[in-house]
């Protein structure tokens, strides 16, 4: 499985305050589930809003995950719970919904899944894609999911990157 975000660090913690970016909704991450993982820990993916209204509507989108939640990093006990996360000790693995490189990652996504969405395309589109012709896909995360952009001519695909992993 396909896990494009960064682990959350202690120091980003300090960052986001120094950018304003106070709030953090916490959701369930399950890109980053390791099966080969002796310990269970909980994956927990957070995304980053200086709005405390933008961070309310993901929260909204995400409602039904048990680990939803908004931590407000202006909030001392909020940071003390982040932090206590974040430590090897905690039950928890923290991503942040962050790429760190965009080119590394299109590549990747490229070389191990072009194949996966020349499938996608024939199978749920009327594009009639030559030997010759190339899509190159973009990428986007709304409320912590991976969706892919592809774009041929004028017409252009939003789709759940699981989508076309399971293509």
């Amino acid at each position: 499985m396909f896990q494009p975000f960064e682990k959350f660090k202690h120091n980003y913690v300090n960052r986001l305050i120094e950018l304003k970016k106070y709030f953090l909704v916490s959701q369930t991450y399950i890109r980053a589930f390791d099966h080969c993982d002796e310990i269970y820990k909980t994956d927990i993916l957070v995304t980053d809003y200086d709005d405390p209204g933008l961070a309310k509507i993901h929260l909204n989108a995400v409602a039904h995950d048990k680990y939803a939640a908004i931590i407000d990093l202006t909030k001392e006990k909020h940071r003390k719970k982040i932090r206590e996360m974040l430590e090897p000790s905690s039950r928890y693995v923290v991503y942040w919904s962050i790429v760190k490189d965009v080119k590394e990652m299109e590549m990747r996504l490229n070389n191990r899944y072009s194949e996966n969405m020349r499938r996608y395309i024939i199978k749920n589109t009327g594009w009639r894609i030559g030997a010759d012709e190339t899509i190159r896909p973009s990428f986007q995360v709304t409320f912590g999911e991976l969706y892919i952009i592809l774009k041929r001519s004028t017409q252009t695909l939003r789709v759940r990157f699981d989508e076309i992993e399971k293509s």
